[in-house]
């Protein structure tokens, strides 16, 4: 039986699609951002995300 991770994508041929979609500007990741949190603030972005406060929350390493 084959196992299914990642759904129905192919992440071998999807993941570089989506990148050259996001480089050419066709997909746009910003967008899709709701906050950003460094990674000291980490318990503030599950918070915001177990309270309905933070649907696509990135922690910037940087």
């Amino acid at each position: 039986m084959r196992e299914h991770r990642f759904g129905s994508s192919n992440p071998r041929a999807d993941i570089p699609r989506m990148l050259e979609l996001h480089r050419s500007g066709k997909l746009k990741l910003e967008e899709l951002r709701t906050n950003t949190y460094v990674l000291d603030d980490v318990n503030a972005g599950y918070d915001d995300m177990r309270n309905g406060r933070n649907l696509r929350g990135v922690i910037s390493f940087a």
